[in-house]
């Protein structure tokens, strides 16, 4: 928060009803990203509303002080106001404080007053939204209009396309949480993970904003990817108009223009780049660390390869599965595309014999979301105890079941597409499922 005596000058004007536009939208924009903010104001709002009971009731003939907490006295309620100068202004003011913080409470928790200000079209895997004061849904469907709130994907398969009302689209693929809001201007808070957009043109002076942790974009029209991490923001930039970065270290502000990329981060100078070429080939380096990876990782000893071991995962349906992914196309790496005839090998190892399931998740080179394909292999592939090699067919991948309703608007195959990530998993019970390395073979070559 800004200077602390502001803060609250700023909730004092707000409940006696002085504030102007662009003083509410600072009060609003405050709110929706501190938290302590937001205890602060209710508490703030809670103490008017009890200061207001025991001045009236002082005015009906009951003795106030009688009333409150042994540790609070008159002393230190009078002195944390300003004096007021007259009885009937004081009425008046009371009043107006008990009206106004009873609907300020319901103001920041109601739906937006412009009604609903987006829909769903498109999702898959375990997702869950939380919006509407606080109501927690996970139970999602496509066609379902949403008026903000928060949405999370809860693995590394899961995805979400949102519809806002001028026809921009935004989606979030694996492990990611965005919040968002519309409120005369759309503003997005990637709290962290993937989140790629296609923006309409914009209204004059309210472009889209996007809050990552170590920056502010400004979106006017564009096709984009951002990729959020604690520490970094990776911003691609497809096509359309350019984007400014705002980073918050520093304050230092460029604008990346179509077809390159930066990296906003307090440790490095932010410079738009060329999007590097695509490549077709690409292999796992586990031993560098579990960045851009979901499991339990563990680095290289005397006698094993670093690797990752699935961990559990329930799904929204109860169902519990043990996975691990990791992250390909990411960061400042260039794009890789997989084509018809690549094929990945996996090493690992497995506890207990079971199906193993392996998917991708592609996008198109836009960035926008191109589906999750898998394909299984049977239990026979995987002895227990032992370590296994298996050669996975880009052919033999299928259209993720999840994913059935929506196979028209999709690719029907993961040929010549952006590979964001690949992951596995087993079924029902823990079956020592542990990656050490995954490559991407190119087409062979013939003879």
């Amino acid at each position: 928060m800004s200077d602390e005596s502001d803060w609250h000058a700023l909730i004092d004007r707000h409940l006696r009803g002085e504030l102007n536009e662009s003083e509410k939208e600072r009060l609003a924009e405050l709110l929706d990203s501190d938290s302590s903010a937001r205890r602060d104001f209710v508490e703030h709002a809670q103490w008017d509303t009890r200061f207001a009971e025991v001045l009236r009731a002082s005015c009906i003939g009951r003795d106030p002080l009688r009333e409150l907490n042994a540790e609070d006295s008159a002393d230190a309620i009078f002195a944390a106001r300003k004096p007021i100068r007259t009885a009937s202004r004081t009425l008046l003011v009371l009043a107006a404080l008990t009206i106004v913080t009873l609907s300020a409470t319901l103001y920041f928790l109601r739906p937006s007053a412009e009604g609903h200000i987006a829909k769903i079209t498109g999702l898959s895997g375990s997702l869950q939204w939380t919006g509407d004061g606080g109501r927690v849904v996970r139970d999602l469907h496509i066609a379902t209009e949403l008026s903000g709130g928060t949405i999370e994907g809860m693995a590394p398969d899961s995805w979400f396309e949102l519809k806002f009302n001028d026809g921009s689209t935004v989606a979030i693929s694996g492990r990611s949480s965005l919040t968002f809001s519309a409120s005369g201007q759309k503003k997005l808070h990637l709290n962290e993970g993937n989140l790629s957009g296609n923006v309409k043109p914009q209204p004059a002076g309210k472009p889209m904003l996007i809050y990552t942790r170590p920056a502010v974009l400004e979106v006017l029209g564009t096709q984009f990817e951002v990729e959020a991490r604690l520490s970094a923001t990776m911003l691609n930039v497809s096509k359309g108009r350019k984007v400014r970065v705002n980073r918050l270290s520093g304050g230092a502000a460029i604008d990346v223009p179509a077809k390159h990329r930066v990296i906003a981060a307090a440790d490095r100078e932010m410079s738009p780049v060329l999007v590097p070429d695509s490549v077709d080939r690409w292999i796992s380096q586990l031993e560098l660390g579990p960045n851009g990876t979901q499991g339990k990782w563990s680095p290289r000893t005397d006698g094993e390869d670093a690797r990752l071991r699935a961990v559990p995962f329930t799904t929204h349906l109860g169902k519990t599965i043990y996975t691990v992914s990791i992250g390909i196309s990411s960061g400042d790496t260039p794009p890789v595309i997989l084509q018809p005839a690549s094929r990945f090998r996996v090493r690992g190892r497995i506890a207990s014999s079971l199906p193993v399931y392996f998917g991708v998740t592609v996008r198109h080179a836009n960035g926008e979301f191109a589906g999750n394909f898998q394909t299984v292999r049977p239990a026979v592939e995987f002895p227990s105890g032992q370590n296994f090699e298996v050669i996975l067919q880009l052919r033999d991948f299928r259209l993720d079941p999840s994913l059935i309703e929506m196979k028209n608007k999709l690719p029907s195959a993961p040929f010549d597409l952006v590979v964001e990530s690949i992951w596995c998993h087993t079924l029902d019970k823990q079956a020592g499922l542990e990656i050490a390395e995954v490559e991407l073979l190119p087409p062979a070559k013939m003879n």
